[in-house]
Parts: C-alpha cells; structure tokens; sequence
C-alpha cells in the first residue's frame, strides 16, 4: 500500500514538473516571439515655389521595392495620363543611384488632384536619417498635367538598400514636395 501511495506522489510530481517547465517554455517563448508595435507618421511639407497645388496628405507605410527595380528615380518622370499611378523610388542614402527589387522600404502615397492648364513640375525629395548616420536626402521630379482634369497616385518608397529594416531603428523620415 505504501509504495502505491509513493508511485501516485511521483507521478503527481513528475505531472505538476512537467506543466511548470512547459508553461515556462511558453513564457519564454512568449518573451521571444513578442510582437511590438509600431508608430509610424508620415510628415508632408508643402515648398512655397506657388506650384504645389492638387497633393494630398501622404500615408505611409512599410513596404518593399517595386520587384522590377533596379535603379533609383532621378531626374523628372513625366505623366501625362488623366488617370494612372507613379512610382518613385529614392535611396535612402545620399546620393544613391542602386535600388533594388524586395528591399526595405517606407512608402509614402499621395493622390494628385487638379485641373492645371498648364504642366507642373514638383520635386520630391525624401529627407531621413538612421540611428547610426547622418541626415541623408535624395529627389527626384514628377511632371503632371496638362489638362483640363488630372488624377494619379502616386507613390514615393524610400528604399533602405538592404531586405532587412534598417538595425537601429529609422529615426527620421520626411517627404518635401516643392
């Protein structure tokens, strides 16, 4: 009788051991793969040169490269359709002129629009810096109109250079369109 009390302690222990060590692994798993948020904003100054009419403010968003990306935006890009979607895409590096298909980016969109008579020419230019550097710019144009009715989104990705975020965090990033 005795040992039959022992064997049902035992295999009560062993029980209770066994859901203490897998609730802490749950615990410690829990730690691991905990989810964080993130707070994201995204800033749009309007330059004063009196041709900025028509943008909205932008959203923004993480995102990757278009996947058929291999240089950056520079120079202007001409749209003259009355309904279509641009995409710009900026290193986030000085400078920058590779850009890559699937890395890392911040995307900023905007809608456009207008009834210009004339064309306008809107430089877009991405301000950011990361924990570890300096502040970094780059811009590139975007052409709209003419005509008597213009819409287009457009979309502006911030491309970080590699598939991954950046290590220490984004710790500024703003679009200025003038």
């Amino acid at each position: 009788m005795r040992s039959q009390q022992v064997s049902r302690r035992a295999l009560f222990l062993g029980l209770a051991i066994a859901v203490i060590a897998s609730t802490a692994g749950f615990v410690a798993a829990a730690a691991v793969l905990s989810s964080t948020t993130v707070s994201q904003s995204a800033n749009l100054y309007e330059g004063n040169n009196g041709g900025v009419v028509g943008y909205s403010g932008p959203s923004l968003k993480v995102s990757t490269v278009p996947s058929a990306t291999t240089l950056c935006s520079t120079g202007t890009t001409a749209d003259a359709t009355t309904s279509s979607t641009v995409n710009l895409v900026l290193s986030a590096t000085t400078g920058g002129t590779t850009c890559t298909g699937g890395d890392f980016a911040e995307e900023f969109t905007l809608s456009y629009s207008a009834s210009p008579t004339t064309a306008q020419t809107n430089a877009f230019t991405i301000t950011t810096q990361l924990s570890t550097g300096g502040v970094q710019t780059n811009t590139a144009s975007l052409s709209v109109g003419p005509g008597s009715s213009f819409t287009a989104t457009v979309n502006v990705f911030v491309d970080y250079g590699a598939v991954n975020p950046p290590a220490g965090g984004i710790t500024q990033l703003n679009l200025v369109v003038q």
